[in-house]
């Protein structure tokens, strides 16, 4: 796998590339009278950056083209910083800033404001970082910074709202408690220095974030030292991105965040190590909830932050991390060791970094972690005496800066939050180009870090889940979360071992990369007179695909881009078989043909995947969906191997059984998912048709041999239909070409129409009520109300109640009632069949009596649409609208629109526009009929699903008193299905 820290691949590209300074755009800042910014010259965006007066560091970006303004505000200060006594306190006074401030008291002030404005709004806090973010409709950029700029002038840190969300973020903990990433860590942090901040607890719960014997009024004290210690302006870096010039966003800035206080903050020294000498090297074996198995050996390395340009590790978890031929994974998959590898950086902080290697075992590799471990020290001496190349490095650099010269956009709030959190990492000139910096190769610096990688200094990380079988001595349990783990040393001659096996002469460097685009020209634009730069409709495009093929069972369809503008391309198609998912057999015979046609390909696609060339192998449904998408030179290549592999599978009795037993711990996991995950499953399940459960599905899989798949493939590919679509870079004359190859698909096939399945009708007036038992002690309630028809008014006007109800239900049942910390209320279509679903995930509230919260909510909800004025209804409606037709960031989210459109079989392409008419045509009246009728009506198609958690009070509880008597209970979910009638098939053709 690639490195995690990067965002390119690596790849030679066109002579304009050999000379980055060449194309880069040099942005005057004002941050420093000689500080200037680096853009990409593609970048048409203004940027300006300067420091207030209270040493808040500041970056406003001027994009007259967007649709949403965006804004976000990152302090230099995380968990690193909490006191010793208060675990978590960081955490909880970051949920705190969002309840009330001085000017806005009102607890729920500026998420009701953000919301009504076609916003979002969050925040999260790290070691290092707390991070505040919103987007807003571009038209309210201004109040919203108004607004936000109260968080860090005058919270109001109300003792009501201290004490209520005290149970929101125990809340949050719970719902990560049974987290494998989160239990793994909490047994990493027992081998780490117990006076590094970063082995403490860092989420909060009850327990923490109380009075306690310092008496009452002591956890709100605590906070606001916490604030006034730590939040202060020089800790603060803001960037501000909408569509006004920049010295009008430069003005409100100044406007709003002058006032905050410069308290001449400093972050919080760490002079302790992450790891004391004594504690390395040293094993721990843990035990996961979900039945995954892997090897993770983790280093500390020195800091990496003084090094951005040259990124040594980049370099180096770039050759261990390969999945290409002649590679670590290689030989570990041909061993039947492995199924997955990745490296790269893991902590990554001012004093301290790790470099990481995770590896995803098989059954058998569990029982071989010490012969793995060998095989990484293996790979990692070979790079010291034979990979540390100059030509590899440079392949690596040209591609970072080809990337940066053709970066998409992201949305406006992520890219602000990224860019505030940067402002801190990088220096000024390099805020937007750091993060693809590798412009100094250094042999000496790669190898003094790959000093670093050795036995002695490894942290060694296996889990396991059969772990109390297989050791007999006591096993530990981590504070918190209540790992059970065992600590251990390893034997010197396992050491020695590592230190000195020779090296297997079947992991290699990596060769040169076959796919590294050649051709990166822009077709000529078919009108004349457009910008070369990145222009984007506020509606959407005029010209849409067109289809370009007709042949029986093929229909292909192609669209030019020129709006984006970029030498990239997606490439999409679908094979639907009528035999593809029809019975539970069926299905997993699907999804295991398409996992192994995925590892035939992965060493030949991996190269591709590192010169920006990504595709996607999926089943669904219907049959099976291939994506191919990035840059456009070398799409054919690879379309081609993927047919190959479709049309003459070849798949070892080993690498069946791997797959075979891969899918089924997968479909088993699923029962350890959280919980709401596990309510919206068990909601598919009771609507689709057809739909096989996992546990339906592990059992059909259980007799599947090898021989039965290969007899099942010829049965897939004999009667299909096949749908495609080629958007991007492309003439149409190439995009008819690229077809040819899917044409092989359907030669010897029976041209059959696969309709979509279909959707179970709910009847009206009776709510139909199915519980669920989990393993997990949080509970879920989610109550759904099914629209009568397909029909894009249908869908606008559950999406207008979503707009209108999801923030005052996530402030009463979450805020005001302490319910959980997963609060959720929102539209959610099945094959265009509109609904409006209610959620609610809590640690220690039965799903009956969430149902009954859920009810008052509903309740409550009719009165406020009746008092909702004019002026209210209308300013909501223009928010759904603004999200309806918001600006596609990226042509790989236009592709996906267009191929959801194809699939669905919306004719015209112009579903968001049909959608944002059907929303400005309903009236108040109307949505309040609506609700009236479909929500607490007899009118009303109602199922209620609760996902009981596995605690011993709740399971002596009878359902049948547990929820009113007009409920009818769901036992069989295979008789209720036969017994309700299903909307009719949607004919796309």
């Amino acid at each position: 796998m690639r490195f995690p820290h990067r965002t390119g691949p690596i790849a030679i590209v066109l002579p304009l590339l050999l000379s980055m300074s060449l194309l880069l755009m040099l942005a005057t800042s004002a941050w420093c009278d000689d500080t200037t910014i680096v853009t990409s010259p593609r970048d048409t965006r203004q940027y300006a950056a300067f420091a207030l007066p209270n040493r808040l560091k500041v970056l406003v970006i001027s994009d007259p083209e967007t649709d949403k303004a965006a804004c976000a505000l990152d302090v230099f200060v995380g968990s690193n910083a909490n006191p010793d006594n208060r675990p978590g306190l960081a955490h909880f006074l970051e949920h705190m800033l969002f309840l009330g401030t001085r000017e806005y008291p009102e607890p729920d002030a500026f998420q009701t404001f953000i919301a009504k404005h076609a916003g979002e709004q969050n925040a999260y806090t790290g070691f290092a970082h707390t991070n505040y973010h919103f987007d807003v409709d571009r038209e309210h950029l201004r109040a919203a910074l108004e607004r936000f700029g109260q968080f860090f002038i005058a919270p109001l840190f109300s003792k009501v709202y201290v004490d209520r969300e005290r149970s929101a973020v125990d809340a949050e903990f719970h719902t990560k408690k049974k987290n494998d990433a989160w239990r793994g860590l909490a047994a990493m942090k027992q081998a780490m220095n117990p006076r590094h901040p970063l082995s403490r607890f860092t989420i909060g719960n009850l327990a923490t974030l109380s009075d306690g014997a310092d008496g009452e009024g002591a956890l709100r004290a605590s906070l606001v030292a916490f604030y006034r210690r730590y939040y202060s302006a020089n800790l603060m870096a803001v960037v501000v991105l909408g569509k006004e010039p920049v010295d009008v966003l430069r003005r409100w800035v100044r406007e709003v965040f002058s006032a905050v206080p410069d308290f001449d903050a400093k972050p919080p020294p760490i002079t302790e190590p992450l790891f004391l000498p004594a504690q390395l090297p040293s094993r721990i074996v843990w035990q996961p909830v979900q039945e995954q198995r892997a090897l993770e050996l983790s280093f500390p390395v020195p800091a990496l932050k003084p090094h951005y340009k040259t990124s040594p590790l980049h370099y180096v978890a770039h050759i261990i991390g390969h999945e290409g031929e002649g590679s670590l994974l290689s030989l570990l998959k041909a061993r039947g060791w492995a199924e997955a590898l990745s490296a790269g950086v893991g902590f990554d902080y001012s004093d301290d970094a790790t470099f990481d290697v995770s590896i995803t075992l098989t059954e058998k590799g569990i029982r071989n972690t010490d012969a793995i471990t060998a095989l990484v020290f293996q790979a990692i001496r070979r790079i010291g005496r034979e990979g540390i190349r100059e030509w590899l490095y440079q392949e690596l650099s040209r591609l970072a800066d080809m990337d940066f010269l053709f970066q998409e956009n992201l949305p406006p709030m992520d890219y602000a939050k990224h860019l505030a959190n940067a402002l801190h990492e990088y220096p000024l000139s390099d805020v937007l180009r750091g993060p693809f910096a590798l412009d100094r190769y250094d042999a000496a610096l790669i190898r003094r870090y790959l000093l670093a990688l050795t036995p002695d200094n490894a942290l060694v990380m296996v889990s396991d889940p059969d772990l109390e079988g297989t050791i007999d001595a006591p096993l530990s349990q981590a504070p918190w979360f209540g790992t059970r783990y065992r600590r251990e040393s390893i034997a010197p001659d396992v050491l020695r071992a590592w230190r000195e096996a020779p090296i297997t002469p079947r992991i290699t460097i990596p060769a040169p990369n076959p796919f590294i685009p050649e051709d990166l020209a822009l077709e000529p634009v078919p009108k004349p007179g457009r910008p070369l730069g990145i222009t984007h409709s506020r509606v959407g495009p005029k010209d849409k695909p067109a289809r370009i093929l007709h042949a029986p069972g093929l229909a292909a369809w192609f669209q030019q881009d020129t709006t984006y503008r970029m030498p990239r391309a997606d490439f999409y198609f679908s094979i639907r078989s009528p035999v593809a998912n029809d019975t539970p057999r069926h299905a997993v015979m699907t999804a295991l043909f398409t996992a192994l046609a995925r590892d035939r390909l992965a060493e030949f696609s991996y190269p591709a995947a590192m010169a920006g060339l990504d595709y996607a192998l999926y089943p669904h449904m219907r049959g099976l969906s291939t994506r191919i998408s990035g840059y456009h030179d070398k799409q054919g290549l690879l379309l081609a191997r993927i047919v190959e592999t479709l049309r003459q599978p070849e798949f070892t009795p080993e690498r069946f059984r791997l797959a075979k037993q891969k899918l089924t711990r997968k479909l088993r996991n699923t029962r350890e998912e959280p919980p709401y995950r596990q309510a919206f499953r068990e909601l598919r399940g009771l609507l689709l048709r057809p739909h096989w459960a996992p546990e339906t599905r592990v059992e059909a899989l259980a007799p599947v041999t090898l021989p039965d798949l290969h007899a099942f493939v010829p049965e897939l590919f004999g009667r299909l239909s096949l749908v495609a679509l080629s958007h991007g870079n492309l003439r149409r004359e190439k995009a008819q070409v690229a077809m040819v190859p899917l044409q092989k698909l359907i030669r010897d096939a029976l041209p059959t129409r696969v309709p979509h399945g279909t959707i179970t009708k709910l009847t009206k007036g009776v709510p139909r009520l199915r519980s669920i038992t989990l393993e997990h002690n949080d509970s879920v309630a989610l109550v759904y109300f099914q629209g009568p028809r397909r029909g894009f008014r249908e869908l606008a006007a559950m999406e207008l109640l979503e707009q209108i109800l999801k923030a005052p239900f996530f402030h009463q049942l979450r805020t005001e009632r302490e319910l959980g910390y997963i609060v959720f209320a929102g539209a959610y279509p099945f094959l265009q069949i509109p609904g409006l679903l209610f959620l609610v995930q809590s640690p220690d509230t039965h799903p009956a009596d969430l149902t009954g919260h859920i009810r008052q909510f509903l309740a409550s909800g009719s009165d406020l649409l009746d008092n909702m004025r004019e002026a209210e209804f209308a300013g909501h409606k223009s928010a759904l609208i603004t999200r309806i037709l918001a600006r596609e960031e990226t042509m790989k989210v236009r592709s996906e629109r267009y191929w959801e459109e194809i699939d669905q079989g919306i004719k015209g392409f112009d579903s968001r526009e049909r959608k944002a008419d059907a929303v400005r045509a309903i009236t108040r009246a109307e949505i309040r009929e609506i609700y009236r009728t479909r929500i607490r009506g007899e009118d009303k198609r109602q199922l209620i699903l609760h996902a009981v958690g596995n605690r011993e009070e709740y399971q002596a509880r009878d359902e049948k008193n547990a929820v009113d008597a007009g409920s009818v209970i769901i036992r069989d979910v295979a008789r209720f299905k036969r017994e309700q009638p299903a909307f009719p098939q949607k004919d796309d053709s």
